[in-house]
This record gives structure tokens, sequence and C-alpha cells, in this order.
């Protein structure tokens, strides 16, 4: 009955929202395109759609071209997605994962829900064009293994970009405990022991994100990858391995295991919510978690601004022992697999490709980086440094304002520049954890967003869904004791049953037309 109350509710919706988006032509005009793209939470409270901010009138403004915006509901982004794709009636152009669409974007192009763009972008994207021959790795992955050029994708365009998360601690309770910022496991183990035992700290290391998803980024790469492995696939001299699959997985989890046994891990980490979660750290009753070097450390910092004692310090990706460079860590591909792709319903492809093509210019390059000159930024000898409309307005905090004059803070068809960042994160303590996190090999053992072929995508998605339900509630059952650690054999033999070793053959295929493109 919600289910069907639900879809009711977003029928109505599209019925509302579609028509001026879709196949609809009486509002089109010469000028006109329509595009579907998400609504980031740090600007939804401000404007109805990115249309009222400053970023995309500027835009209109200096193209002639207008826009009508299409925004799921928040959090309602794929059930929306695919009741578009149900109506038959999509916008021009959708900006998204692709690399998450079922089969992929070849499917997406199969199923004629977007279509390619090859010679759209010869024609009618210059900057565009000359952007991808001058950045053959990019141009690679902005193509489907077949060489068909089908978005205009999100960029990260410098190195420091790539890494933004990673492990942190209390610096203000190293200090009082005389413990130094921990590298090796021993160490975490010292420090950990110490904030249990010495600041009344039960379970002082939290995380959150696990039960929305985030097992590979948030609870994998830290400590998993000291034993050389990843919790998800992952790559080692190009050979595709799934980390909680392999051998060496077991020790991870009598590590984790004991700490947990022995109260150095928050006991609610696997269902903490990011308040929950946010709670713990603000209140003194974590000393060390899994964050971000903006949107966590950042924040903490200015929540307890008026609190002279409290202090943060990001701490290495762990080794086992010292002097060892990290097996991995969260790193993300300058082409993480979102881009503006222009769907088989486009009224006018050429003038949608004209739109997009502008950001990849010098003069779009700066707008979507860096908002309005004279306004949100000024050139000071030679660098775009961000006005106190970013960093110093009472309507809202620095990522509302980067949101409404950007791009760069969070996603969207364009080079994203390393200005930004060092901007964004003005704090030390937010530079220092991004040399912190950056030291790892994980650029040689992430896995690229690969593309498996359609039939292969609905082989892999049947797999892995048992797979993953499976790995998720045994990740469980191992760390709090449920589930013997003697049973890990068993636990391998049933993963081969349902047919992982089948899943990572599929994600070998893949990588090997990648590196072939």
């Amino acid at each position: 009955m919600k289910r069907a109350l639900l879809l009711l509710v977003l029928i109505v919706a599209a019925a509302m929202i579609l028509p001026a988006a879709g196949k609809t032509e009486a509002a089109a005009t010469a000028r006109t395109i329509s595009v579907y793209d998400g609504l980031w939470e740090n600007i939804a409270t401000f404007v109805e759609d990115l249309g009222g901010t400053p970023l995309y009138t500027e835009l209109q403004r200096r193209t002639g071209i207008e826009v009508e915006w299409v925004h799921p509901p928040a959090g309602g982004d794929q059930e929306f997605f695919n009741l578009m794709i149900a109506a038959d009636d999509l916008p021009d152009a959708i900006y998204r994962s692709w690399t998450g669409y079922p089969g992929g974007p070849q499917k997406a192009l199969d199923d004629r829900v977007i279509i390619e763009l090859n010679d759209i972008i010869a024609e009618n994207a210059p900057n565009f064009n000359a952007l991808m021959a001058a950045n053959p790795d990019w141009d690679k992955g902005a193509r489907t293994d077949a060489g068909t050029q089908y978005m205009f994708p999100f960029i990260r365009g410098h190195g420091s970009l790539l890494v933004f998360f990673g492990p942190a601690l209390r610096a203000d309770w190293l200090d009082e405990l005389n413990l130094d910022v921990p590298v090796t496991l021993d160490d975490w183990e010292t420090v950990l022991t110490a904030m249990r035992d010495q600041k009344g700290i039960q379970g002082p290391l939290t995380m959150t994100g696990f039960a929305s998803g985030g097992r590979q980024v948030k609870t994998g790469p830290a400590w998993v990858s000291a034993f050389g492995i990843r919790m998800d696939f992952y790559r080692e001299n190009n050979v595709v391995k799934f980390g909680q699959y392999e051998p060496a997985y077991r020790e991870f989890l009598e590590l984790f295991r004991r700490w947990y046994a022995n109260g150095l891990i928050d006991p609610e980490f696997i269902t903490n919510d990011n308040p929950a979660f946010n709670a713990k750290v603000l209140n003194d009753r974590a000393g060390a978690f899994l964050g971000y070097s903006g949107s966590n450390i950042g924040v903490f910092l200015d929540g307890k601004r008026d609190d002279p004692n409290f202090d943060l310090v990001a701490a290495p990706y762990p080794v086992r022992r010292a002097g060892e460079t990290p097996f991995s860590g969260q790193r993300d591909f300058p082409l993480p697999g979102q881009g503006l792709a222009i769907t088989g319903a486009a009224r006018n492809p050429a003038l949608v490709a004209e739109w997009a093509d502008y950001a990849y210019g010098a003069e779009g390059h700066m707008l979507f980086n860096f908002g309005i000159e004279g306004e949100s930024y000024n050139m000071v000898d030679g660098f775009p440094q961000y006005s106190d409309v970013i960093f110093n307005n009472p309507n809202w905090g620095v990522a509302n304002g980067l949101g409404m004059y950007t791009r760069a803070v969070y996603s969207g068809p364009i080079v994203q520049d390393e200005r930004y960042i060092v901007q964004y994160l003005g704090r030390d303590q937010q530079r220092d954890a991004l040399e912190k996190w950056f030291q790892t090999d994980a650029e040689t053992n992430i896995m690229p967003p690969v593309t498996p072929t359609p039939q292969e995508s609905q082989r892999l998605s049947a797999i892995m869904t048992e797979v993953n339900t499976y790995a998720d509630e045994m990740f469980v059952r191992f760390i709090v004791g449920d589930e013997p650690l003697s049973n890990f054999d068993q636990y391998r033999a049933q993963l081969r049953r349902m047919g992982v070793e089948e899943a990572i053959a599929i994600q070998q295929a893949a990588l090997d037309r990648f590196n072939a493109r």
C-alpha cells in the first residue's frame, strides 16, 4: 500500500514537471532546452531550481540559452529517473552517473535513452573537442569500450581533487595523552586503548555510512588496506580481485573483532546515521573517526569554534609496519562516471551541445569554478580569490555560497579547478589531511569506471546483489562475534557458490577492454 502511494505521488509529480521538459513543444523556443539534474541539498533551501542561482542566471545571459530544469524529489532520483523512462517522457539532457545505468552507458545508448555524440560534439562543441584532444586519458574515460562519445563528463582536473576522505582523531586528546598520531595498526590500538581507559570513552573509534551502502569507502580502505586488499573489487597488476573473498580478509576481520570485543570500536558504528555520527564527535563521545576533509573536519571545527580545546588531526592510512606505503585508500578517478548526456527525445541536440560546451572553454571554466568576477571572486595577482559573498556571507555558509555560484563544490559537466579546493579547505588541519591521505598506492589498485556489456551488467548485478547482501551480513556477524572466524572458509565457499568468481571474471573482461581503449 505504501509503495503504491509513493508511486502515485511520483506520478503526480511527474505530471506537474515532465511536460515542460519532455516532448511538449508548446513552451519551446529556438533557444530553449530542458535538463534533468539533481538539486544539491546545500542550495535547495535557497532556490527552487538551478535557474534561480546566480551561476545559471549568468550562464543564460552569456549564452542566450534558456533552461527548463527538471529536478527529482530529494532522495528520489533513481525512482524518478525510472519513472521518466517508463513514461517515455524525457528532457533534452540528463546529468547523472551513467556507469550506474542498468547495463551501463552502452545499454542506455541501445535503449535510445541517450544518443551517440561523436558527430554532434565534432560539429558543435569546439571547446570540449579541443580539451579531449589535449587529454587522451580523459577522452578514454568519456567513451564506451567501442569508442562512442556519450556524455559531457565531470572531470577532476588535478590530483589534489581526487582525495578527500580518511581517518582523523581528536588532536587535543592526543596531546593530553602524550601520544603521537598513529601510523601502524599497533599505534592505532595503543591510541584507542588509551582513549578508552584514560578518557572513559567506550568505543572511541566511530564511523558511519555502512547501512547506506558506504561499506567500500568508509569501513574498507582505512584498515583493511593494511592487509593488502580493499573491501570491494580492486586490481593488482591489472588482475581483478574482490577483497571480501581474499584470504587476507580474515586477518582484517580478526583485528576488527578484537578491537570490537575490547571496546575500541563504537558498538553502533554499523547503524550510525550522519546526525548520530556527528553528535558523537562533537559531544566528546568519540576520539577517532573516518570522514571528509570538508564536510566533516571543516564542519566539526566550525561547530566547535567556541571551544578553545577542541582540535582535530588527520592520520595517514594505516600500515602494518612503519615505513610502508599504505596499499590503498580513498581516491577518485579524474572521470568518476557522472556526465551530461543528450537524450533520444532531444528537440535540438546541437543546441544542448553548444550550451554544455561553454563550460569547457576558458570563460566557462572560470564561471563554473569561481562564479562571477567582481561578485563571487576577484583576481588577485592572477589568482581567482573568492570574495566575502562566499566566505563571509550572513545568509549562508561557505558550501552554500559555492553551490549558488559554482559547480566546483559538488559536481557537474565541468573541469573542476584545483584553485577551488585550496580555498575551500582553508584550515591547516584540512590541508594536512589531504597531504597525508594522498600518500597511498591507491592509484594503482582502485578500479577505473569500467563498463561491462549490457549482458555482463545484467549477470553482474544478479550475482553481486546476492554477494553483497551476504558479505555485509557476515561482516557484521564476524565483527560482533555472532559468527566464529573458524567459519571463514565456509563463508568463502558460499561466496563461490553465489558466483563471486564469475563476477570477478566479468570485471576482468571489462577492465581489459577499458585498458585497450
